[in-house]
């Protein structure tokens, strides 16, 4: 294939969006591994906002308890996590497929990743027991 005829002049990089609260919708759930082959999940979330015009989702990765130092709290991150998005979860677990399509509202600030990228993140409420 030679010529491939597609439009790209509307093509544009999403943009991050001004810290502040927003509406979320969980639009893709994919369970992985780490780099140390530890479970996770990744979330990919949608900013339902009409302020950025294209703006760009954010990642959320959910890593799991494996006998280590921080197992207390990756327990309560995933705790707020499924809190914030209304997902059903009992002493024996949860499953990460209900996340998907799941809405909330959260505050969203912006946040430099290690390669000088600026991106969203979510800045997940404490929780009212």
């Amino acid at each position: 294939m030679s010529f491939v005829k597609i439009d790209l002049t509307k093509s544009k990089e999403p943009e991050i969006v001004p810290m502040g609260e927003y509406d979320l919708r969980v639009v893709k759930v994919m369970d992985t591994e780490t780099k140390k082959k530890d479970p996770m999940t990744v979330l990919t979330i949608k900013i339902e906002t009409t302020e950025v015009p294209n703006p760009a989702p954010v990642q959320h990765f959910i890593t799991y308890p494996n006998g280590g130092q921080w197992d207390d709290m990756r327990a309560l991150e995933i705790k707020r996590i499924l809190t914030l998005f209304d997902v059903r979860f009992d002493e024996a677990g949860f499953d990460s497929n209900d996340l998907l399509g799941q809405t909330g509202r959260c505050m969203v600030v912006q946040e430099e990743g290690d390669d000088g990228v600026m991106r969203n993140r979510l800045k997940l409420p404490r929780l009212k027991e």
